[in-house]
């Protein structure tokens, strides 16, 4: 990773082909790779929001490990991109399967207690393509 790019993590609508991936490509960032997080995320229906997209959080007792694209932004543009991040979802720490971290959305815990869990499927895209 070059000293003026950060990397961000993207699991749903945000992903390349997908209805908000526009909101990464007009501020240059580029896609780095396809993997999947690390064991213990689990993902979640947020309905409620237009177009729906999911929810993903950390729970250190499952077993799930989710898909995801990583791409890379220039550090100038990682504020812009946040002023787009609606409540409930957020930027923190996302492991990958390799270990390592980076920028990625995570959901507050309290508004997938009534969501529809698709962990299962371990991808947004099994799930818009069902």
């Amino acid at each position: 990773m070059k000293e003026n790019e950060i990397l961000v993590g993207v699991c749903g609508a945000h992903m390349e082909g997908l209805p908000l991936n526009w909101q990464l490509t007009d501020l240059d960032a580029k896609l780095v790779q396809k993997t999947r997080t690390k064991k213990g995320y689990r993902l979640f229906v947020l309905e409620n929001k237009d177009p729906i997209r999911p929810g993903m959080i950390y729970d250190s007792t499952s077993d799930t490990q989710i898909e995801l694209e990583v791409w890379s932004m220039p550090v100038g543009s990682f504020g812009k991109f946040m002023k787009q991040i609606a409540s409930p979802l957020g930027i923190g720490t996302v492991y990958l399967e390799d270990g390592s971290g980076v920028y990625g959305f995570l959901c507050e815990a309290d508004f997938v207690k009534d969501a529809k869990e698709i962990s299962d499927l371990k991808s947004w895209r099994h799930f818009i393509c069902q």
